[in-house]
């Protein structure tokens, strides 16, 4: 039994099958990159041991594939095994064992690299001081004690334990936590108060609001005006809107292949709101069309003077705030303590591409030796600031994403970014920071730029992005990336002894051959 799964081990046909599914895996798990996500497609195709399951070109298909650590492994042992049956240890045979040895640690290099590294961020507005980068994949819990002032202490407890629900307990935990309840992905809504009713705008920025309108005494600095306005021709409706003021961007009104800026506005001096037709097209002399709260209040019905459009105003609010209407999926958490007394979630489907985010949320209940001290809400959308009181000390309660911290610091001093003369493609973009180290005594400047990392205790800094608005932004920001991989070197070793070991073989082979070679024969006399 032994020898036969010896003889299996050491098959070349086995050798065969590996490759091809290796092949196989590859080619469906980078197709998969399309519906599941570069992140996701690379942790389920080759980041796992049993692919349960794939998708082929949008299409699901229930059936079971090898996951890159089992093909692998197996094509570590297989090549292990025949290294060990065949190749007898021999100088002539050094060559080949080297260039194995080579491939071996080649193998293990990359099972290293995948189950030790860690890739992290660290975003920097110029002369921002951090000593952290955030992994934006995966989100932590954490109990920040901050009654030292020179240090914080920081308990972590990995989203993973969320996900799982039950209670959450450990010595070194200040608390207990249940988890209630926990969504993945969703997003944080204010609950609009009873009486509040749909705008049913079907064109704009505000297709999704309903409204409540104040009473007089009602005091709310989100206090704005607010009108729902249907716009008809003789050809039909072009769009009902929701207007509003208080800095709210211009709406856009298509008629007759032209775009109309619709806004409102508050002016006392010309009798109250206006509502202001504009055409942006008419030059900046053009005067907009103002239509007047004396008018269209008594009037729900205006026919413009500059179109040939009839104004409607369904609804009409002096005083109102604007939430957002809550989708039929949404959830109501009874929260009791913290910063999320009536807040709604809205679950989202999750998200698998590079761009986005997941932004998951939890309802936790929280226990001191068994007592109950409330139930908090806790999302990594909000930095909202929340915190409990147990053992005579006051922590901060959060969720946020996963931090890894360090014992120096980084400024960041200037970023620049050059791009060729006409386009928008990168010429150059380079972060000059300043990095210190107090326990070491170090500081020092230095530059981060494309394909020049920082390499800095054990950790690379790559200058990998830069924020999109940064041409309007007065402090400029950087996005590096931070990877920590112990085994990095061990490619490198690895190649240098396939080289070496193929150098030698032929080396080996060639004096061989030159030795065979039969003598030149004498020359005649």
């Amino acid at each position: 039994m032994r020898a036969k799964l010896l003889a299996v081990l050491c098959s070349l046909k086995l050798t065969l099958v590996l490759l091809v599914s290796g092949l196989v895996v590859v080619f469906i798990g980078t197709v998969a990159q399309a519906d599941e996500g570069l992140y996701y497609a690379q942790a389920r195709y080759f980041k796992s041991w049993v692919v349960s399951g794939f998708s082929f070109f949008g299409h699901k298909v229930p059936l079971p594939l090898p996951g890159g650590y089992l093909i692998g492994t197996l094509l570590l042992a297989n090549l292990t095994a025949a290294h060990i049956q065949r190749l007898k240890v021999s100088w002539k045979k050094s060559g080949i064992l080297l260039t194995h040895a080579g491939l071996i640690l080649l193998l293990l290099g990359q099972l290293g690299t995948d189950m030790l590294s860690i890739e992290s961020a660290m975003r920097l507005e110029e002369g921002e001081t951090k000593n952290y980068s955030e992994d934006f994949q995966s989100n932590e819990l954490v109990f920040i004690d901050t009654s030292d002032p020179k240090d914080d202490s920081v308990v972590s407890v990995p989203e993973s334990f969320l996900a799982r629900g039950g209670t959450i307990a450990d010595k070194r935990m200040p608390l207990e936590v249940r988890v209630k309840h926990y969504w993945p992905n969703c997003d944080l809504e204010e609950r609009p108060p009873a009486g509040s009713v749909p705008a049913a705008a079907t064109h704009g920025m505000f297709t999704n609001r309903v409204v409540h309108a104040l009473k007089p005494d009602d005091t709310d600095s989100r206090a704005r005006a607010a009108a729902v306005v249907e716009f008809t021709s003789s050809k039909g409706s072009h769009g009902t809107f929701l207007l509003a003021t208080r800095g709210s961007a211009p709406q856009l009104l298509e008629f007759n292949g032209s775009i109309y800026h619709l806004s409102m506005l508050f002016a006392p001096a010309l009798g109250g709101h206006q509502i202001v037709v504009a055409d942006p097209g008419a030059g900046r002399d053009a005067d907009p069309e103002m239509v007047p709260e004396s008018e269209f209040a008594k009037h729900p019905e205006v026919t413009l003077k500059r179109l040939p459009l009839t104004m409607r105003v369904r609804g009409f609010w002096p005083r109102c705030v604007l939430y957002r209407e809550l989708p039929k999926e949404a959830v109501f958490p009874e929260v009791t303590q913290g910063a999320f007394g009536g807040i709604a979630i809205a679950p989202r489907p999750i998200v698998k591409d590079m761009e986005n985010r997941n932004l998951p949320a939890a309802e936790l209940e929280l226990l001191d030796n068994g007592k109950s001290l409330g139930t908090w809400l806790v999302a990594v959308s909000s930095s909202a600031r929340q915190t409990v009181s147990a053992g005579g000390k006051t922590y901060e309660v959060a969720m946020r994403f996963r931090r890894h911290y360090t014992p120096y610091s980084f400024t960041l001093l200037k970023f620049t970014h050059d791009k060729y003369r006409g386009t928008e493609i990168p010429k150059d973009f380079r972060a000059r920071v300043r990095v210190e180290h107090p326990a070491k005594g170090d500081a020092r400047e230095v530059d981060i730029w494309m394909n020049n990392p920082l390499r800095y205790e054990g950790l690379t800094y790559f200058q990998a992005s830069f924020d999109k608005d940064n041409d309007q932004r007065e402090r400029k920001v950087t996005i590096l990336q931070v990877v920590s991989n112990p085994s990095w070197l061990t490619p490198y070793f690895a190649c240098v002894i396939v080289g070496v070991g193929l150098t030698v073989q032929f080396m080996i082979h060639f004096v061989g051959f030159i030795r065979k070679r039969p003598a030149a024969a004498p020359k005649a006399a």
